[in-house]
């Protein structure tokens, strides 16, 4: 994507509210996604802060907490009931695995890592998210074979 497409897009999000108004800023961060392939670059998240006059590191804090949104080295995200006893193992194999911590990414699988609140899915956990996708009964074996299928 060129910095003239990029001052574009910028623009009109500023003009709406951006970077005050939040909904519009991840409505211009899924423009950006969309227009980058399905995923948001470094360097056009550098490029965006610059031109809003904020730090990249609040854009990225901002992308850890909406799930639709991608960044080029973690393609998917995977999230992980962090309440209930039941995944305190899976959550323990995944991140030795992978080795990822909640909020980090492993770049070599491509997915970025979450321990989020409770899932609402008790009685059928541990539970899992893939790209926003609840998976009940999670194992180690069905990480593998979602984090397989991207490949």
């Amino acid at each position: 994507m060129n910095t003239e497409t990029i001052r574009e897009i910028v623009e009109y999000y500023r003009d709406q509210g951006a970077p005050q108004d939040q909904q519009m800023l991840i409505a211009l961060l899924r423009e950006m996604q969309e227009s980058g392939g399905g995923v948001l670059a470094q360097a056009v998240i550098e490029e965006i802060a610059g031109m809003l006059g904020m730090k990249p590191t609040m854009l990225h804090a901002l992308i850890r907490r909406v799930p639709s949104l991608r960044m080029d080295n973690a393609a998917h995200r995977l999230e992980i009931c962090g309440t209930c006893r039941a995944g305190a193992r899976l959550r323990d194999a995944i991140e030795r695995t992978y080795a990822v911590k909640s909020g980090g990414c492993c770049e070599t699988a491509g997915f970025s890592y979450h321990v989020t609140p409770c899932m609402k899915n008790c009685k059928n956990g541990p539970s899992i998210k893939w790209d926003g996708v609840l998976h009940s009964r999670a194992d180690m074996e069905l990480v593998r074979s979602l984090v397989g299928k991207q490949k």
